[in-house]
């Protein structure tokens, strides 16, 4: 999907190898970037891109010439290197990664001090510092190094381990099968699951390889990771993205369980044991409201974009969170959305409950989910949003947070400007699918 400009948010500045990434304008970003922390080191980390060596040596001679002392984690999962901003005492961190673009994609995202993507208010802050281009500059003596730190990894896989029940899942002796999508996975989620003692079954594990498959781990991209579960006789099949920050899943029998799923299952175990406050955005499934009501506890929602609902976990002291696309946060093992702590979670749950995935999923409620990617052809979001409301005039409650979301008594519909791609994202939630297809036809023609 081409784009005549690179797209910048709070998910870090990304864009096409070849046409809108320039890498004059990404060094700027990192030259900005340094000058705006006035630090001494900074954590760097990638996922397995063809285009990653590029961007790697560029992002590394800018943060020298700073005189940043670097510390390179090689391949390894976004959540990795926020964990080591915070345990290598960095100053900030940057990951080499488009998350689930295609491959053509490259990205960096920033990270502060305490190992979180930047806030809004910090985004800001970058933004200027790259538009008047002041950056600091080394003297010869001052210029920065690269050190390689090889233990990334392993130390966040003993962090989810000390969050679990080891033996109590090692005793299930679990089948497992996970598609690390040859990316960052690769290097992490066999070894969590093997020291698990789960028996393994990890495919697309080639780092120097092409992604096998659309890296977006929804369910239409799952079919060999289907295949494999049901051939291998998997208890569950899990799913990777890129950069290992999101989690799909696959039960017994191969069918996809849907992201919104992920989450759900997770938020239901984890409350069962420990009641807090849950903190999602605006287009996660209302089944976590189920939940929430099920435990007594709040659910409070946030703009789209995992710096927004981590900030808002530290506002109200929550211990749970995340993102309908498969994102799980549990900030005690790492303050950004993680795929491992996602899957060993979900082995906690059945190992406790003597449950199959398949039973624990029928157990929560469950809602017809419509997400799309529309492009506006030219016409102005805010103009198709005065359509929509409009098209639905009568909503129980309105919100303007991100976007706009309508929510009715049976349903909700949210639009608004995606992030990381240059589209317009509709989101339909409803309690039957013909109702949730009524609500995404009806907005559909309004294009």
């Amino acid at each position: 999907m081409a784009t005549s400009q690179p797209m910048i948010s709070v998910a870090g500045i990304r864009a096409i190898i070849g046409e809108s990434l320039v890498p004059e304008d990404f060094l700027r970003y990192v030259l900005a970037y340094a000058t705006m922390l006035r630090g001494n080191k900074i954590v760097v980390g990638t996922d397995s891109r063809l285009s990653r060596e590029m961007l790697r040596h560029l992002v590394f001679g800018g943060l020298m010439s700073c005189g940043y002392t670097v510390m390179d984690l090689g391949i390894c999962p976004t959540p990795t290197i926020g964990m080591m901003v915070r345990d290598l005492r960095s100053d900030g961190g940057i990951a080499i990664t488009a998350s689930h673009n295609p491959a053509d994609w490259n990205a960096l995202k920033f990270f502060n001090a305490n190992g979180e993507f930047l806030y809004r208010r910090q985004h800001r802050r970058l933004l200027r510092y790259y538009t008047q281009q002041r950056f600091i500059r080394a003297k010869l003596h001052d210029l920065g190094q690269v050190r390689l730190y090889a233990n990334a990894v392993e130390r966040h896989v003993k962090k989810v381990l000390r969050a679990v029940a080891v033996q109590r899942i090692r005793r299930c002796r679990f089948r497992v099968v996970v598609d690390c999508c040859n990316a960052a996975g690769s290097v992490i989620a066999p070894l969590l699951l093997r020291k698990l003692g789960c028996r393994v079954k990890a495919i697309n594990t080639d780092t120097d390889a092409l992604f096998p498959h659309e890296p977006e781990p929804l369910a239409q991209n799952l079919g060999q990771l289907s295949r494999a579960t049901v051939r291998w006789r998997a208890d569950v099949g899990f799913a990777l993205d890129p950069d290992a920050d999101r989690l799909a899943l696959v039960d017994a029998k191969g069918r996809p369980l849907g992201d919104e799923r992920t989450l759900a299952l997770v938020v239901d175990h984890f409350l069962s044991k420990t009641r807090s406050p849950v903190v999602v955005n605006l287009s996660t499934t209302r089944a976590i409201d189920d939940l929430a009501r099920r435990y007594n506890v709040r659910v409070f929602r946030t703009p789209i974009g995992e710096a927004h609902v981590v900030q808002k976990l530290r506002a109200v002291h929550g211990k749970i969170g995340g993102e309908g696309n498969g994102g799980i946060i549990i900030p005690a093992i790492h303050p950004g959305r993680d795929a491992t702590t996602g899957m060993a979670f979900i082995l906690q749950a059945m190992a406790e409950t003597n449950q199959t995935i398949a039973t624990l999923n029928a157990s929560i409620p469950d809602y017809a989910l419509i997400k799309r990617k529309l492009r506006l052809d030219h016409r102005d979001s805010e103009e198709l949003f005065a359509a929509v409301e409009r098209e639905f005039p009568s909503p129980r409650k309105r919100s303007r947070l991100d976007g706009l979301k309508l929510e009715f008594s049976d349903s909700w519909v949210h639009l608004r400007p995606s992030g990381t791609e240059p589209v317009l994202r509709l989101f339909v939630e409803a309690t039957t699918q013909a109702r949730a297809r009524e609500i995404y036809q009806r907005v559909r023609q309004l294009l």
